[in-house]
């Protein structure tokens, strides 16, 4: 007798975390990309290890291949790392990653900051990509800038962009922010001060030109042009242009945030050509959010479109707050400036270790904030992610303050890493979102029982479903 069978190539649906590229137009209120699951991983870690801190992370624009640069604290070295076709890599006790020695002269490779385009092909020159990497070189005092590109060479050229005038007393290139401009060149911003001689803190700005450099301290400096934005000649605001971050509008204009040690307070600031209020004054300077040390570890978005928000997520150290700020058009805003609303995210608490946040925007125009959690006085650190909750297609979050014009709380807040044991996470912490609208967040991981430090990421993936066949 003939039996019927039934084959059930899965009985359940199975859950793949397959790093699956989907276009971002596939990503919608029924499917949104917040809802996709997390999968952590070590990248880098062995026993002993002192890597892991002061990472940055970016995106290829077309593969969508995450790099991550990082700090190797026992070596003084800076490291980048890079997703590759698994079981190839060369990353301790992980080989999907491959992690390369970028710098190791001298002390360097702290405050690192990554950014990666695609040149376009311009006949007879292929297209090609360009990595580049800013960061501090704490034996001289100095920015530092590695640049990579795919075509000619497939090099690294390291540049010495901004190095100090007084050895001991002088720091150019701390809580660097790098990124391409529309020419594919890199620009940096970047914190300076001076303790003796000249008493100062200022926030600067270095840009690349192929020759005629001016205004940066170096042998590189013909091809840097370094300018200051804002500077106050106090040694009571050594601080003053910490934390920058930089980005460009949708037509170009260079943006930087940073936070004012004078007023305790978020700036932000614009170049405007003339007649601006920074003290440089080809550049103008809003404080945004004046408060009780409110402005640090900012991360900023520029406008992507007319149409688009800028937005800046940002540390209350006397309250242990995270907050954020949100254009409005027309003014009326609640914030210092009446251009911006602002409000409280989380409850992070005031860690006495390191502290860190990073900001991004999805593929559906929803802003992501990945950042520790110390809010447990006697618990360990956690990775949290805050997200608005209609990401999730919901409406009502459960953190945070009830936004202006908003009935309910506004935001989610959800622990991806940690909570538990001797791990200790995000004490640095980068966010970024993939062409396909899924983000990556490269963290550290500090084991105070072994007193080692570890690099990790997390990583949301689609879920691929087998179906059910029966026959």
């Amino acid at each position: 007798m003939k039996v019927k069978r039934i084959i059930f190539c899965m009985i359940v649906s199975i859950l793949l975390a397959g790093s699956i590229k989907v276009d971002a137009a596939n990503l919608t209120a029924a499917n949104p990309p917040a809802n996709e699951p997390w999968v952590t991983e070590h990248v880098d870690w062995y026993q002993g290890a002192g890597v892991g801190t002061n990472v940055s992370i970016a995106h290829h624009p077309t593969t969508g291949i995450a790099y991550i640069s990082y700090y190797d604290y026992l070596n003084n070295e800076l490291w980048m790392a890079k997703e590759v076709t698994p079981g190839t890599g060369n990353c301790h006790n992980n080989d999907d990653w491959d992690c390369t020695l970028i710098d190791s002269n001298g002390d360097v490779g702290k405050y690192s900051s990554i950014d990666i385009v695609r040149v376009p092909s311009n006949p007879p020159t292929p297209a090609y990509t360009k990595i580049g990497i800013s960061y501090y070189d704490a034996t001289n005092g100095a920015l530092k800038y590695a640049s990579y590109r795919t075509f000619p060479t497939g090099t690294w050229t390291i540049y010495l962009v901004d190095q100090r005038v007084w050895a001991g007393h002088e720091t150019r290139g701390t809580f660097s922010s790098m990124k391409f401009n529309a020419d594919n060149f890199p620009v940096i911003a970047y914190h300076a001060m001076s303790d003796d001689i000249t008493e100062y803190g200022s926030v600067k700005l270095a840009s690349y030109v192929t020759s005629g450099g001016s205004g940066c301290n170096s042998a590189d400096g013909e091809n840097w042009y370094c300018e200051t934005i804002d500077r106050i000649d106090s040694v009571d605001e050594l601080d003053h242009g910490t934390h920058p971050s930089l980005d460009f509008t949708w037509d170009g204009q260079v943006q930087v945030a940073f936070y004012n040690s004078s007023l305790g307070s978020l700036d932000f600031a614009w170049y405007s050509g003339f007649g601006g209020t920074c003290s440089n004054t080809e550049w103008s300077c809003d404080t945004i959010d004046d408060g009780l040390n409110r402005g640090q570890y900012v991360s900023l978005h520029a406008k992507d479109s007319s149409s688009d928000k800028t937005r800046m997520a940002y540390y209350n150290s006397f309250s242990g707050m995270l907050r954020y700020a949100e254009s409005v058009s027309g003014g009326g805003g609640n914030c210092t400036s009446s251009s911006y609303n602002c409000y409280v995210v989380d409850t992070v608490g005031i860690p006495a270790v390191d502290y860190d946040l990073s900001l991004d925007v999805d593929g559906m125009g929803y802003p992501i904030i990945a950042y520790m959690d110390a809010s447990e006085d006697l618990g360990a650190r956690k990775l949290n992610i805050a997200r608005p909750a209609p990401a999730y297609g919901e409406e009502v979050g459960n953190c945070g303050d009830v936004p202006p014009g908003n009935l309910f709380m506004y935001w989610t807040c959800k622990t991806i890493d940690g909570g538990s044991g001797y791990a200790d996470e995000a004490g640095f912490v980068g966010v970024s979102v993939s062409p396909g609208g899924l983000a990556t967040v490269a963290y550290s991981e500090y084991n105070s029982y072994d007193d080692e430090t570890y690099l990790k990421v997390a990583q949301q993936h689609f879920m691929n479903y087998l179906p059910v066949i029966i026959r």
